[in-house]
């Protein structure tokens, strides 16, 4: 009996230490504040590997999202469906919505949490311009997603019927009506309020492991992102987008109209190659972008052709309409802001026009380099013209013919035009002496 009640005592022990070791299993969590495309779901997937190498007692998501593009929302819901630890999303914080994508990667969770003043649905399925998608390919589509969020909703236990009505019909509904509709599993205040109320609940993890929830006291412990990721989904921004691609145009253009210059082209090329990466996770439209190139091809157009400020007001039109199209999105974050549209309309306008003012005022201008620049220059006769002599002028004596003969040496002529090595000159009154000329006289 002695042996037994110590080797009751030591398993008592035991039991507490491996309890006491998995309460002390942090949990590691992201906040995920962003627009669902490529950049932000290599972020999530990123830190919930992370996640794993640290043996967490769970992985939680505090989401705020307006949804994004359908294959990035796949990968992410892949990577938590196949999670061998527990998953964790919680809307958060008030405020917050799980729109579109969000809906899928809320119900794609072991956990599905809100806080109040939350909201979670719209999922409908929407073509690249953000209209309705055409009947035949809709079809195909929404079947498509219909089964994707039924079998997400089945393997989670959640209510399967209000994930379709969300991708059928855009449903949303509040944080209570979620909880009432079996959509989430609860609603919670904060991550720390969460952690109690999930305490010792039971969840089904990959592999079918039934894993017991420890996390009362468990610490949390964010994953932040590293500088390349936020790097690239600084990038990814619509108005960062909008501004290397104008940076891009102007730099190629600067380049071309200066061969050599060397410093907007490397401009133009660098900003250019940014662009294509954040036009591989936006959903750019190519009508927007086409558009905002002929704007361009307009204002060069203008340069080289009278038009009256018809293709200056065309171009003008052209940009910012291709501007306010630039995103295949229906959604407001995937859209440029209305006040960099204006203000880059302005700019690229007035710019145009400077150059455009610029270039016809050179072809007034009297040219200032050559044997050209002679011309309205006033010289002195130092060979009497009757009508061809010699005249001095700008330095340099030059032998001239004189279009009103005769001009006396010494009297002062001004140079009409210039043919090879002559002078046509014409007779000028004397100028008034400077100065240093009166000084030289009386000297």
């Amino acid at each position: 009996m002695r042996w037994l009640r110590l080797w009751g005592v030591l398993w008592g022990l035991m039991t507490l230490a491996a309890w006491a070791q998995q309460t002390a299993r942090p949990v590691y969590y992201i906040q995920f504040k962003e627009i669902v495309h490529r950049a932000s779901a290599d972020y999530l997937i990123r830190a919930h590997a992370d996640a794993l190498k640290a043996n967490a007692g769970a992985f939680m998501i505090l989401l705020d999202t307006p949804g994004g593009e359908l294959q990035a929302t796949r990968d992410i819901t892949s990577t938590l469906l196949n999670s061998p630890i527990p998953v964790i999303v919680f809307v958060y914080p008030s405020g917050s919505r799980a729109g579109s994508a969000g809906v899928f990667i809320t119900v794609s969770a072991n956990i599905a949490a809100m806080a109040p003043g939350t909201n979670i649905g719209a999922a409908t399925p929407i073509s690249g311009d953000g209209q309705d998608i055409p009947k035949d390919l809709r079809r195909k589509v929404m079947n498509d997603t219909i089964a994707y969020a039924k079998t997400i909703a089945e393997q989670r236990g959640r209510n399967k019927d209000w994930v379709v009505k969300a991708v059928t019909e855009a449903a949303s509904i509040t944080e209570q009506e979620a909880l009432r509709n079996k959509v989430i599993d609860l609603v919670a205040s904060s991550p720390q309020d969460l952690l109690m109320k999930i305490d010792g609940r039971k969840v089904r993890v990959a592999g079918g492991k039934m894993v017991t929830l420890r996390t009362k006291d468990a610490p949390l412990q964010e994953i932040p992102k590293n500088w390349r990721e936020s790097l690239l989904m600084f990038l990814a921004h619509p108005n960062v987008f909008y501004i290397l691609m104008l940076l891009a145009i102007y730099g190629i253009l600067g380049e071309l109209q200066n061969p050599g210059a060397t410093f907007p082209g490397v401009v133009g090329v660098i900003a250019l190659l940014l662009a294509l990466y954040a036009a591989s996770v936006l959903p750019v439209n190519v009508l927007g972008v086409a558009l905002i190139l002929l704007a361009f091809a307009l204002f060069v157009a203008e340069l080289f052709t009278t038009s009256h400020g018809v293709l200056t007001a065309g171009a003008l039109v052209s940009f910012a309409i291709g501007s306010i199209i630039l995103f295949q999105s229906d959604s407001p974050v995937f859209r440029v802001s209305f006040w960099l549209i204006g203000t880059m309309t302005v700019l690229t306008g007035a710019a145009f026009l400077f150059v455009a003012y610029s270039g016809i005022r050179a072809q007034f201008r009297r040219k200032v380099s050559g044997q050209e620049r002679l011309v309205g220059m006033v010289g002195r006769v130092r060979s009497k013209l009757d009508p061809e002599g010699q005249v001095f002028v700008d330095g340099t004596l030059w032998r001239a013919i004189a279009l009103d003969p005769p001009i006396e040496v010494g009297e002062y002529v001004i140079v009409d035009r210039v043919e090879g090595l002559t002078l046509y000159v014409r007779w000028q009154p004397s100028p008034v002496p400077t100065p240093v000329e009166k000084e030289q006289t009386s000297a």
